[in-house]
């Protein structure tokens, strides 16, 4: 470093000998690990020296040093006096500004963080280190295109490295270039298959575009029950496997979650889910019921159990259960698309908003999970709304209901396809379960001759397309589709 060699060139013959005896006796401490070691002795130093103006010097490269090891030992805002001391002192190099960046940007102040960072690289244009440093509060204070920047400069000195590749993944992915950070984080998870954040973000980044199939083939890369992101992965893949129409394997996942992680709400919410998707009403409130122990202010725990009592007949306590629900947005969605979650509202994904509010609920307060929007079915309890409904569902419109599964063409839209193909394999279960009110104006006995567990997935969305259409001319049970006319609201409640 030039700044250092300059500093090095003020010290006395007998200071200059003193640091690198220093230097010598910390080299293998802190490479060995030994970063507390290193503190001590940079400490009992100081101690011994005093602050003779003669010795500013030496203590300004102590500093820097034990700076250095408190940023090691976690302890950032010491780290950052030490740094700042050092400053004071006249040791202005890219090293000291560094720290005081890195320390800066662990202490939640990207602002000043990046002012120390632009510093240091004034003085080491070219270190890896700063680069990635101030990429990381360019980040925080979502200058994108810069962080990509200071990114590809740190990837043409070090090599492609996993660690650049996948931080530049999630910057891309946070600019909308998806394409590219699909590119950087398949090359991150498959130059460090051992770490499964990389395979993880990825998994998520191909949910998010409609790619159910790549996802779960990336996220077993990313499912290892004993690590640091297992239980993140397992869910996911569940949620994957349920919306391939895979419920033995989607099953599997949310048991192991809920055996590995008791104690998180979130695997029983999961759980619950694909029971509710299997028609296991029972065994969905039991899951659901655990959620809500666990976690009483988890809006999707309330909202799952409110489906399966809802689907049970129990009305009442269902009402209560999508009340509760529709006071917070839910967080299972958004743990389950970790960094990916930013992508779902006005990104040019290819699919409608409104899919992943049925499928996952990000999108808006009280948005529900898995294809339940709370505030739908609190007009369907009787909460008001001036949607007409069938008996025993007044304020519900259905048509509402049936725009957001359907596009204009009349073709379910694209990541739907798999839930409601699982759920139409699954109708006998499911309508026997039905409140009566559900079915007003329904030939129960003629749906129930459709054989859909022998149906393709083509068939199925041709008979749910014909379904649509029938709705949508104003011949089906529920009258015209038409929100707008109050007229044909009041012929469905006739």
């Amino acid at each position: 470093m030039v700044a250092s060699e300059q500093r090095d060139e003020q010290f006395s013959d007998e200071y200059r000998q003193m640091w690198e005896r220093l230097e010598s006796e910390l080299e293998p401490l802190l490479q060995g690990g030994a970063a507390h070691q290193a503190e001590q002795r940079l400490t009992a130093t100081l101690e011994t020296m005093g602050e003779a103006p003669e010795t500013a010097g030496l203590r300004a490269r102590i500093l820097a040093r034990r700076a250095e090891c408190w940023l090691e030992l976690d302890e950032s805002s010491t780290a950052l006096d030490d740094a700042r001391k050092s400053l004071e002192l006249g040791y202005r190099s890219g090293e000291t500004l560094g720290i005081a960046g890195w320390a800066s940007y662990q202490l939640d102040r990207p602002g000043r963080a990046r002012e120390y960072f632009d510093e240091a690289l004034k003085l080491e244009s070219g270190d890896s280190t700063l680069l990635t440093g101030r990429a990381l509060t360019l980040i925080e204070l979502e200058e994108y295109d810069h962080a990509r920047v200071d990114l590809t400069r740190a990837i043409r000195r070090e090599g492609e490295t996993a660690e650049l590749l996948g931080l530049r993944g999630e910057v891309y992915m946070r600019m909308g270039q998806l394409e590219e950070a699909a590119e950087d984080l398949r090359a991150a998870a498959e130059q460090a298959p051992d770490e499964p954040e990389y395979a993880l973000t990825l998994a998520r980044l191909l949910l998010v575009r409609g790619n159910v199939e790549q996802a779960l083939k990336v996220v077993d890369g990313a499912v290892d029950e004993g690590g640091e992101f297992a239980f993140e992965a397992i869910l996911l893949r569940s949620h994957l496997y349920l919306l391939a129409g895979q419920g033995d394997q989607a099953r599997t996942d949310a048991i192991r979650a809920s055996n590995l992680f008791p104690d998180e709400a979130f695997s029983f919410v999961q759980l619950a889910h694909v029971q509710l998707t299997e028609g296991k009403l029972g065994l969905a409130e039991k899951a659901a019921e655990r959620a809500v122990l666990l976690d009483p202010s988890l809006s999707d725990a309330y909202l799952v159990r409110g489906a399966s009592r809802q689907m049970g007949g129990d009305a009442e306590g269902a009402k209560e259960d999508f009340e509760r629900a529709s006071r917070a947005q839910a967080e299972l969605p958004l743990f389950l698309l970790g960094p990916a979650a930013e992508l779902v509202e006005g990104s040019p994904l290819g699919f409608d908003k409104s899919i992943l509010e049925m499928l996952s609920g990000v999108g808006g307060e009280g948005q529900g999970f898995g294809g339940f929007d709370p505030a739908a079915f609190a007009q369907a309890f009787g909460q008001g709304g001036a949607g007409a409904g069938p008996a025993g569902m007044p304020g519900m419109n259905p048509m509402n209901m049936l725009d957001r599964i359907f596009d204009e063409g009349g073709n379910i839209r694209g990541p739907l396809k798999p839930f409601f193909e699982m759920a139409f394999k699954n109708a006998p279960k499911i309508m026997e379960n039905l409140p009566p009110g559900m079915l007003a104006g329904v030939d129960k006995e003629e749906l129930e001759q459709f054989d859909f567990s022998e149906m393709s997935s083509e068939e199925i969305e041709d008979r749910m397309r014909q379904f649509y259409q029938i709705m949508k001319s104003g011949n089906g049970p529920f009258g015209s589709g038409d929100d707008d006319d109050p007229d044909d609201s009041n012929e469905s409640d006739t």
